[in-house]
């Protein structure tokens, strides 16, 4: 009994703790200069922004974010174009890119702001990308 207690508690701590991860983990979305919104990143774009909860940066827009990225197709690439907020949002303006277009993208991007030398939030985003024939 007292065996099947602990295995019970060490179950629920792990899955509490890895609730927890997950939500510091929050799904993003993105937009457009005119409010759109989309349930995804697109590669060969640089016209999307990925919305980002202002309060998860400090309550303000750091000049000196960056971002880093995980997650992606060897070859696709998220680059910060520049920042903007709207409301209560940061807007992060970005380039999606790969190097070969003849293969299709169908991930989830995991993408880090940091600021200040530390990370500040981190949120997940689908980027899609049809492949072509060249």
């Amino acid at each position: 009994m007292k065996k099947t207690l602990m295995t019970v508690t060490a179950a629920l701590a792990l899955t509490f703790a890895t609730g927890n991860a997950l939500a510091a983990s929050g799904l993003a979305y993105a937009t457009d200069e005119s409010g759109q919104s989309y349930t995804a990143l697109y590669t060969e774009s640089s016209w999307m922004a990925v919305e980002v909860p202002l309060a998860d940066l400090g309550g303000t827009l750091p000049g000196d974010l960056s971002l880093t990225t995980s997650g992606l197709s060897a070859g696709t690439t998220i680059t910060l174009n520049s920042t903007d907020i709207r409301g209560n949002t940061a807007l992060l303006y970005v380039t999606v890119e790969r190097s070969d277009t003849s293969s299709y993208v169908n991930d989830i991007a995991s993408i880090t702001v940091n600021a200040g030398g530390k990370a500040l939030t981190t949120v997940s985003i689908p980027v899609y990308g049809a492949g072509y024939d060249q």
